[in-house]
């Protein structure tokens, strides 16, 4: 093994001496495609580990410099964006934030950041769901609210939000997009419901 190209490829990506070996050895001595070919492998493990997909991942991976903890990091801080949309990317835009709360009124500390976006001209979809379980009491000042204040925090305890999760699986459409736009929000609040006592949704008109 030539000596010189273990020491280029190791100045080019951190990796220990053994996995310098194997990579020059399995791409006959070629430094480009052993570099190409590590960082690849590290695309599609944090894509696995961070179930994103691989296109978002080379892009933050390119951010973080190819530091593999970073993009993993970075990409587990993102928001959540529930839209029907193929454009999953943020945009500073009128809509509802979610996220879920213990009876202290505290967030979760999770791995993954656990609240979600829903743009105003998708909630719409779902929104008479909402709408339709009030009255319902503040669990902080236990006043009375009569309606769904769509500029305001909404506070849906986890009893209600099995309430709304299964009128919303029980909406019917034959768009595709729609349905798949649907099948997220239930999704990420069955994921939610697992452990919340509350589910807030502000509105940020």
């Amino acid at each position: 093994m030539d000596l010189e190209r273990i020491k280029a490829l190791r100045n080019k990506i951190p990796i220990p001496l053994n996995t310098a070996v194997e990579l020059l050895r399995k791409y006959d001595n070629d430094i480009l495609v052993c570099e190409e070919q590590f960082h690849n492998g590290n695309i599609k493990e944090i894509s696995r580990i961070t179930e994103c997909e691989e296109e978002i991942v080379k892009q933050n991976y390119l951010f973080c410099n190819y530091d593999k903890n970073k993009t993993i990091e970075k990409i587990n801080s993102r928001q959540i964006i529930l839209t029907t949309r193929k454009n999953k990317t943020p945009k500073n835009e009128i809509g509802f934030i979610i996220w879920p709360e213990n009876t202290n009124g505290e967030n979760y500390k999770t791995v993954k950041r656990n609240d979600a976006f829903i743009p105003t001209a998708y909630f719409e979809v779902i929104i008479e769901k909402f709408k339709s379980v009030f009255p319902l009491q503040n669990p902080w000042n236990k006043n009375i609210e009569e309606s769904f204040d769509t500029c305001g925090h909404n506070y849906f305890d986890n009893k209600t939000c099995i309430t709304i999760v299964e009128k919303i699986s029980q909406t019917k459409t034959d768009d595709p997009n729609l349905n798949s736009f649907l099948q997220e929000v239930i999704q990420w609040f069955n994921d939610k419901l697992k452990y919340a006592d509350y589910i807030i949704i502000y509105g940020n008109l």
